[in-house]
């Protein structure tokens, strides 16, 4: 059966999968060339080591991340409320269909979260020396978590000149020993940020984008029938919560799920675009904990509904896989190929290369003009030959993965001789001329 655990690695996915598969020595150097931190991939590493390079198991690594996500914001509803509210949390969140989607892609997405949310647990239970262990993690596995940092920061400034000063004291000292565990990055965030300064994918956020993230997070993150009736129903159950009841434990959530979300679009406004919803999932579970949280009593049938709702979005989700079938494309090549094939990714900017050297049919970027790549497109990992602008002359035929069709795709001294399409890519057979 198919389903989102063994559907074909997308790009980004076999990006991180190939940089996986090198030594650490070498992971480190190419990734600190890219725009992320290592955490990810030395998981993903030591993981093919032990079990295999196969999609299960790479999506079974993010699946234990998210788990972890789900299990701390059920630590800090149990701590702040009582284990009801924490069983809602975690029902809440571990359900959440956007961030479902993300507990099974191949990426930093859900170590993310799970290293955001263990840092605000520890940060809120004042345990100093696991706060900074979790909070190096968050920022070795993605840059974003820098903006959660920046919550725990004003929460600092508030206990010092409204609270606590002793707890203050504590967290002091334990962004003093962040400081310190993360000067290994310096170098290599500096770069990272100056590249993505550049110039990035990302397009000038709107209001309309900032309100979609919002939904997205609050039931629409998956598209079905059903999303916008759990999205209102979450908006009359936060309308309804008992917000007087601790405002300040409302706030530390509010600004958890708010701020780090509000400022990311506001620096996309003045500088380069950064702002995007995967970034920035590790705030769900602090909207799903102010969901649970401070309700009342009739709201829990309201909840059980939501989560209802989010379940069936969830299953429908997990049975109905989205990504492009390359594992059926590179399936057929194996099986049509004949000696004196050259295979091309034909759309330098919209490549295959990744999925390609994943599923074993080496097929190099064809690029003509011979401009240069942009960096978002994976150039840190790309080696001699994964960018060609002269095909071979010895060559008989020529297989092109495409988003085209067969008549639309142009190489001079080849003509099309048979297509096969698999979902939204194409795979075309070009005869020479």
């Amino acid at each position: 059966m198919l389903t989102v655990f063994n559907q074909s690695l997308w790009g980004d996915e076999a990006f991180s999968a190939i940089l996986s598969m090198k030594s650490i020595p070498d992971l480190i150097r190419t990734i600190s060339h890219d725009t992320s931190p290592p955490l990810w991939n030395l998981f993903e590493w030591l993981a093919f080591r032990l079990f295999g390079s196969s999609e299960i198991i790479i999506r079974s690594l993010s699946f234990i991340f998210y788990l972890i996500a789900a299990f701390f914001a059920y630590k800090i509803a149990a701590h702040y409320w009582n284990r009801k509210t924490a069983l809602f949390a975690l029902g809440l969140t571990v359900l959440n269909p956007f961030f479902f989607t993300y507990a099974f892609e191949g990426r930093m997405y859900s170590i993310l979260a799970a290293g955001v949310t263990a840092s605000m647990y520890f940060f809120i239970k004042k345990q100093w020396t696991a706060y900074v262990i979790a909070t190096l993690f968050a920022l070795y596995s993605h840059h974003f978590s820098i903006f959660a940092i920046f919550v725990q920061g004003l929460w600092f400034l508030f206990e010092f000149f409204f609270g606590d000063k002793k707890a203050s004291g504590g967290m002091f000292k334990s962004f003093i020993a962040i400081g310190i565990g993360y000067i290994p990055w310096l170098v290599p965030l500096y770069n990272q940020a100056k590249m993505v300064g550049g110039g990035f994918w990302l397009g000038r956020p709107t209001i309309s984008d900032l309100g979609n993230l919002f939904s997205d997070y609050l039931g629409t993150g998956i598209k079905h029938s059903l999303a916008v009736y759990a999205r209102g129903l979450v908006l009359v159950a936060l309308a309804l919560r008992v917000w007087t009841k601790d405002v300040k434990k409302s706030l530390f959530f509010v600004s958890w799920f708010t701020l780090p979300i509000i400022l990311t679009w506001t620096i996309s406004q003045k500088f380069t675009p950064i702002f995007y919803n995967r970034y920035l999932l590790y705030t769900i579970p602090a909207g799903m904990l102010i969901l649970a949280s401070d309700k009342r009593k009739y709201i829990n049938y309201l909840l059980l509904l939501v989560m209802a709702l989010f379940a069936i979005i969830d299953w429908h989700y997990f049975v109905n896989p989205v990504k492009i079938p390359f594992r059926d494309l590179a399936a057929y090549v194996k099986q049509t190929e004949v000696g004196g094939d050259f295979l091309v990714n034909e759309d330098a900017g919209n490549h295959k290369l990744w999925e390609s050297k994943y599923y074993g049919i080496p097929a190099p970027i064809y690029n003509p003009a011979g401009s240069e790549l942009p960096f978002f497109v994976g150039t840190a990992l790309m080696e001699k030959g994964d960018i060609i602008s002269t095909l071979p002359k010895d060559v008989r035929r020529l297989g092109v993965i495409t988003n085209k069709n067969a008549g639309e795709v142009k190489i001079n001294g080849f003509k099309a001789s048979g297509e096969k399409r698999f979902g939204d890519l194409n795979f075309v057979w070009m005869k020479k001329l």
